[in-house]
């Protein structure tokens, strides 16, 4: 039950939303977005929702609306002139021996003017109409991708801010692992310096063979995987 109230009360906020940004894009200038390569190249097909879907095929269906009605009265302004010219050719004083014949085209040709008045009176309502109708539309369409647009930008903005925690955490992880080694780095310096003033070079080097540890500045800061014995050890074992 609960369930059902917060998806009406989420409804309610979007279409109150829906009529505030109606009302704020009054008087803006937005492009027809479905003829918008820009757009398209924001909203590829596999990123359309249905509800996007759905305001594009009806946007496009008024464009066309539009331009047919364009192409429309073109066509009924042409066929009155052609009527009109055959009215003029066919006028009579009733004195023609195809009189008759005449005023039957006369009647015809004024009836299908008549109706390409018509035609074009309602072409025109219908040119004066469509504007409002596209304009709206095209605005429906501009909130839901809106909508789509900015939940992407938030749901990227709490990643973001996730991973920027997350990267702080990781740098003090870093810094405490540097200052750690060079803390050791200072130790194995020290321990070595001491062991080679108290043993002497040669003693340690007995050792150093069979161990492998970072001596500091005195062996150039490097592990040493293999220590070779002095030439003097090679030639006793020869011996």
């Amino acid at each position: 039950m609960s369930g059902r109230m917060n998806k009406r009360k989420k409804q309610a906020q979007e279409a109150e939303m829906n009529i505030a940004y109606m009302q704020a894009l009054q008087g803006k200038s937005v492009p027809l977005l479905s003829i918008d390569a820009r757009w398209h190249t924001l909203f590829p097909d596999f990123r359309k929702t249905n509800e996007i879907k759905q305001l594009e095929k009806e946007l496009n269906d008024l464009i066309k609306k539009q331009g047919q009605a364009n192409n429309d009265l073109k066509e009924y302004e042409k066929a009155k002139k052609v009527l009109m010219q055959n009215i003029v050719n066919n006028m009579t004083d009733g004195h023609e021996a195809d009189s008759p014949l005449r005023v039957r085209k006369q009647e015809k040709n004024q009836k299908l003017i008549n109706d390409l008045n018509a035609k074009i009176a309602e072409t025109k309502e219908l040119q004066k109409q469509l504007p409002g109708e596209i304009t709206a539309k095209n605005s429906q369409l501009l909130i839901a991708c809106m909508r789509v647009c900015y939940q992407e930008l938030q749901d990227n903005t709490v990643e973001i801010e996730e991973r920027e925690s997350q990267i702080r955490q990781l740098r003090e992880e870093v810094k405490n692992h540097i200052l750690r080694k060079q803390d050791l780095e200072m130790r194995n310096t020290e321990v070595y310096k001491y062991m080679h003033n108290l043993l002497g070079a040669e003693v340690v080097e007995v050792f150093d063979r069979k161990h492998r540890v970072w001596r500091g500045n005195m062996e150039e800061n490097k592990l040493d995987d293999s220590i070779q014995p002095r030439k003097s050890e090679e030639a006793d074992s020869e011996e």
